[in-house]
């Protein structure tokens, strides 16, 4: 019953996360500019680094994921409907501000949620493979919906859709162990977890690059002459070739070790940004998507998984979100702005050349290994289900 409940919330917010994903076309729209659209995808991520650690400790402290959702859900679903009848920057700024420090943390609370109603954290892959299906449903159906009746729609269609996902979530069952004692010099004491510190600085390097992606990339395949049902279809790519990653989830961590499994995540994300970097051809571009849909998955599974042993059992849901926090909060902050300094006074094929370069270089921190060794074999799965 749990699992099927936690298959089809995956499913129905990433359906909401799908129809969100042309965000920068809205932008482009109005009439922003390059350097203004990497300033209002910086916001998120900022907001981020502030916002998820806290509602992590909230969780943590509260000892109820379904509290954080729901308070978490309806308010991200309530701002998003602002979103069309705002026409200046600043105002689009402010909203971008409220928006994210609700929404950012919505990821890696569910993730906590999962982890916690699974026998099994192998099996977190095959729960997690829904949300691809859903994404890539959205940003193929949505994709064409929104060429017919405008971006406009997908803010009611995003609210509705997550809304719809929060009201499965409640149906979860309830955490039924005692209040935690939280103590926040206890939680801060991940930051003196080696394994947790390298993650950390991998996941950092790494997302500049991938954020930087996600916020020029269907600009880049507009400016070639690409309309909103190709790009939906670009997107479409890679979430439904995540599934069979998610699926052999299981398989991969019990043969791999961690950080096997990460570097092979950066040189298939290198190898991508080189393709984007060097070809103009718009065949070429949307294809490369197959390359984007192994790097991500494999990088999710392993990075929620790797958390969730290296972490205390009392601070998973701070863990999780000081994870996501860095690698997508202030790695986003910092690769947003980053590229749209380069799209403005370069131009986007360069910003790709350079993600090609960090990608190879933050394979070094999975390897940069403590003197225990068994801290060394902790990316084992025989660790993790000790």
């Amino acid at each position: 019953m749990s699992y099927g409940i936690l298959k089809l919330f995956y499913f129905c917010f990433s359906l909401g996360t799908g129809a969100f994903q042309f965000l920068n076309l809205f932008y482009v729209d109005h009439g922003l500019t390059p350097s203004q659209i990497g300033v209002l995808f910086a916001v998120g991520p900022l907001v981020m680094i502030i916002a998820q650690p806290l509602w992590g400790m909230l969780t943590d402290y509260w000892n109820s994921t379904k509290i954080t959702l729901m308070i978490l859900i309806l308010c991200s679903a309530a701002t998003a409907l602002f979103f069309p009848f705002t026409f200046s920057f600043t105002h689009l700024l402010i909203l971008n501000i409220i928006y994210f420090f609700f929404h950012s943390a919505i990821p890696p609370i569910a993730d906590v949620t999962a982890m916690s109603l699974l026998t099994d954290r192998n099996d977190f892959g095959k729960i997690r493979l829904w949300g691809s299906i859903g994404y890539a449903v959205g940003v193929l159906t949505i994709g064409k919906m929104l060429d017919f009746f405008g971006l406009q729609l997908m803010f009611f269609l995003h609210s509705s859709l997550i809304v719809f996902a929060l009201l499965l979530a409640l149906k979860l069952p309830a955490n039924k162990s005692g209040k935690k004692h939280f103590k926040f010099k206890e939680a801060m004491g991940l930051f003196k977890n080696r394994p947790f510190i390298m993650l950390l600085l991998f996941s950092f390097f790494l997302h500049l690059t991938v954020h930087a992606n996600n916020s020029f990339y269907s600009i880049y395949l507009q400016n070639l002459g690409a309309t909103i049902t190709i790009i939906g279809f670009a997107l479409l790519i890679k979430s439904i070739l995540e599934v069979p990653f998610f699926a052999v989830s299981k398989r991969l961590m019990i043969r791999y070790s961690y950080p096997i499994l990460l570097s092979g995540v950066a040189l298939i994300y290198a190898l991508r940004w080189l393709v984007l970097g060097v070809s103009d051809n718009l065949q070429v571009l949307i294809w490369s998507q197959i390359l984007l849909s192994f790097s991500y998955s494999v990088q999710y599974f392993v990075a929620v998984a790797y958390v969730d042993v290296i972490t205390p059992k009392k601070y998973r849901a701070t863990g999780q979100t000081i994870y996501w926090a860095i690698a997508l909060g202030l790695g986003g902050l910092i690769g947003n702005i980053l590229a749209g300094w380069i799209v403005d006074y370069v131009n986007i094929a360069y910003m790709y050349q350079l993600a090609t370069g960090v990608s190879l270089l933050c394979i070094a921190f999975l390897w940069l290994k403590p003197k225990q060794g068994k801290e060394q074999q902790i990316g084992k799965t025989e660790a993790i289900q000790k």
